[in-house]
């Protein structure tokens, strides 16, 4: 069609060339004898270019479907070719009468006419025209004396060959670019479509500037997202818009660096930039293209962007809960770590006092009260907390109602009178839901660097001097003296009946029951060690763990616990998983894969069905054995899990980087669900988490109907605490299994309704 429609157009002109031509052989041959062939070309040359033009006139005047098109090619055809012929006629007959100057003028009037078919178009049209007028100039070179005509008929025939060949390759070359043009509009209208239906139908949006990086293509979304319409935002500089960026450190950073992106003409990706969209704080992901023109020259960006403010709020917050404590804001365990490090280092030339706290009566309040009050005690505790601290110090909530304190002071003086101010302070009345509550609190006192220059140690000695204080009737302080080492005395007595416990058989299996959320049945059971002491009756794990990981016998229980929780798994009615804690120290031992694969060959249980438990405490000091035995694990088929996610930084910053296939949500954001204090949100975001990344959630420490139901509603996997079962002996574990395997279909969905009710 464009073939076409460009001959139509270049038809005019050549009719005019070629009705000039004719006349001015007519006025060069007037005097000549006029023969037939000559008088018809005279008048079959001008009627042939009149038929011709009026045919492209008709065409370019009229509706031109696609086989009209094809008619109009077929009649051009007939009339070039009859073109053609009336020139061979004309040419011809005058070529019998010129003489040698003006058979000269008529071969090149020949040549010309064999050219003119290179830019005619289409190619059959062209050759229709070519054919009749190169027979004609051979036949006029055959009537020249030998041997010229012989050598004009060669070069005659080469130059005929050459205007063949471009004639041919100049359609073919302009058939290929018309064909590419067509894809390429095709391919235009394609990606025109698909960007419209992704402006349509996704949350991000597409942005363009010209050459001084103003909006010149701003999409419905992005005006949505501005809080601006359309018509203000075109036009505007892309710079501007984003300068409207809160005034943290981190977000001038981030704002400099789009900045030298786009004066440095350079692509960007993901670039998260901060700012003010009316009065909310908003966070913009943006990703840039500069474009070029074909000299080279810069003619703007064009990219897409996306608002993450949700993520980056999630983000934020995690990363907060990972450093401070979900319910208080103080400091946790793990800020508090790091702040204490630091003070070691520095207590030789500033002496520090680190005070550990614990409040009296705290327990029998929450088990009076319930956990609600409990909380809203905690929280006024460290509100309180907070007012008594000088500049420098540092109050920290370790865990339960467990404070640590840490305090610049270089006098046992300057302590006491610090303690007695916190004491009286916290052991005021509280009014708590309409009633009065009070408790009291005992400190303990260390002094650096003249008890000791290590965090490990100052915690002990302010441990030790905080359980004296309580034995001396508390609401009290006591410092640190070494003759508080009774206790310690009492630990050793307790590790030294640990190295016999395996080989007395005085250690045992409990286990508690993992649910799936979704059935209600008995996925996995967590094992947990007792020891049935001689003396002091029954301990549960957190009475002698430390204990031994202190007097290196956690590699021999740890390795009994692995095999006997797997032996005893075996035979469940049930393809439950049996999950075993495994503890930090065990990793160092370079056996641990081989121990585990010993424990899994003897019992006969698949791999699969075995889940180790690890904490974030692994994460602190990786090495290249810790991630190796990993690896080597869950590449024999055994799962690893991350026990009391969300209590630290490393589990967060490492969870990537790690072998992992479940995360555990840690009791106290369970136990703050519906309290209003954001854990139902912070919940969400790490089920999320885990569930992008393909991972399964277990919550611990469910205690009632609705966090059950919560959990369900989160997408949580699955539950485990007291709300199902408390830990329970091998024996009565089977029977439990019994019963939840027969449960109907109608038990279930009942269930499953009243805790959504609920």
């Amino acid at each position: 069609m464009q073939q076409i429609n460009l001959l139509s157009h270049l038809l005019n002109v050549m009719a005019v060339a070629g009705t000039n031509t004719v006349a001015v052989l007519a006025f060069g041959f007037w005097n000549r004898p006029l023969r037939l062939a000559t008088i018809a070309g005279y008048v079959s040359v001008p009627l042939a270019y009149s038929a011709i033009v009026y045919t492209a006139r008709v065409w370019r005047n009229q509706h031109r479907p696609a086989h009209r098109a094809l008619q109009f090619v077929r009649r051009y055809n007939i009339l070039t070719a009859c073109l053609g012929v009336s020139w061979t006629s004309l040419l011809v007959g005058l070529a019998s009468v010129a003489n040698p100057p003006e058979r000269s003028l008529l071969f090149s009037i020949e040549v010309a006419a064999i050219s003119t078919p290179v830019l005619v178009a289409p190619a059959s049209a062209a050759l229709a025209f070519w054919l009749p007028v190169t027979i004609g100039a051979f036949a006029s070179v055959s009537n020249l004396d030998w041997p010229l005509n012989l050598i004009t008929s060669v070069c005659l025939f080469g130059y005929a060959a050459l205007t063949l060949m471009c004639l041919l390759y100049l359609n073919k070359n302009f058939i290929d670019r018309v064909l590419n043009e067509i894809t390429l509009k095709d391919q235009s209208d394609v990606i025109r479509l698909l960007l419209r239906d992704f402006e349509e139908s996704s949350s991000d949006w597409l942005w363009e500037t010209d050459d001084e990086l103003r909006l010149n293509h701003v999409s419905a979304r992005l005006a949505e997202v501005s809080l601006t319409t359309v018509e203000r935002l075109r036009g505007r500089s892309m710079l501007k818009l984003l300068t409207r960026a809160s005034p943290g450190k981190g977000d001038n950073e981030a704002l400099l660096t789009l900045t030298h992106r786009l004066a440095d003409r350079a692509p960007f990706r993901d670039l998260v930039i901060p700012l003010m969209v009316g009065r909310e704080e908003r966070w913009w992901s943006l990703t840039g293209k500069p474009m070029f023109d074909d000299r080279g020259r810069f003619t703007g960006y064009r990219g897409v962007g996306s608002d993450v403010t949700t993520a980056k709020k999630s983000e934020q917050r995690i990363a907060y809960l990972a450093r401070y404590d979900s319910l208080t804001d103080l400091p946790n365990r793990v800020l508090f770590g790091e702040a204490l490090h630091q003070a070691c280092a520095r207590c030789r030339d500033q002496e520090i006092a680190l005070l550990s706290l614990d409040l009296d009566e705290f327990k029998s309040i929450n088990d009076s009260f319930g956990h609600a009050t409990g909380d809203a005690l905690l929280i006024a505790v460290a509100e309180r907390l907070r007012g008594c601290m000088r500049h420098g110090d540092i109050a920290a909530r370790l865990g339960g109602d467990e404070f640590a304190i840490i305090m610049a002071a270089d006098r046992a003086a300057e302590v006491s009178a610090f303690a007695r101010r916190v004491i009286e302070r916290l052991s005021q009345p509280y009014r708590l839901d309409g009633r009065l509550v009070e408790i009291g609190a005992s400190i303990g006192a260390t002094l650096a660097p003249c008890d000791g220059t290590s965090p490990t140690v100052l915690l002990r000695n302010a441990d030790l001097a905080l359980y004296r204080a309580k034995a001396d009737g508390r609401r009290t302080w006591r410092f640190f003296e070494p003759r508080m080492d009774d206790a310690v005395q009492e630990r050793r007595s307790l590790q030294a009946d640990l190295r016999h416990a395996v080989d007395r058989n005085e250690l045992r299996l409990d286990f508690q029951p993992i649910i799936d959320l979704a059935t209600l049945q008995v996925s996995a059971a967590e094992a947990l060690v007792r020891w049935q002491h001689p003396q002091r009756g029954m301990l549960i794990s957190s009475d002698f763990i430390r204990i031994a990981e202190e007097a290196g016998l956690i590699f021999q229980i740890g390795a009994w616990v692995l095999r006997e929780a797997c032996k005893q798994a075996a035979s469940w009615p049930l393809p439950a998983k049996v999950a075993v804690n495994l503890s930090p120290m065990q990793f160092r031992d370079p056996s641990l894969a081989q121990t585990v694969e010993k424990a899994l060959a003897a019992s006969r249980l698949p791999a699969s069905r075995l889940e180790l438990e690890i904490t974030e405490s692994v994460f602190l000091e990786p090495s290249e054995q810790t991630i190796g035995s990993l690896h080597r694990l869950r590449n024999g088929g055994v799962r690893i899990a991350l026990d009391d996610f969300g209590t630290g930084y490393s589990s967060l910053s490492y969870i990537r980087s790690f072998p992992l296939n479940k995360i555990k949500i840690d009791r106290g954001f369970i136990n703050d669900l519906g309290t209003g204090n954001d854990a139902s949100a912070i919940v969400r975001a790490i089920i999320g988490l885990a569930e992008s990344m393909g991972m399964v959630t277990t919550a611990e420490g469910v205690e009632t109907e609705e966090q059950a139901a919560a959990l369900r509603s989160y997408g949580c996997t699955q539950g485990q605490g007291f709300y199902f079962s408390r830990p329970i002996p091998g024996e009565d574990l089977v029977m439990y299994m019994e019963s939840h395997r027969n449960l109907s279909k109608q038990d279930i969905r009942s269930r499953i309704a009243r805790a959504q009710a609920a």
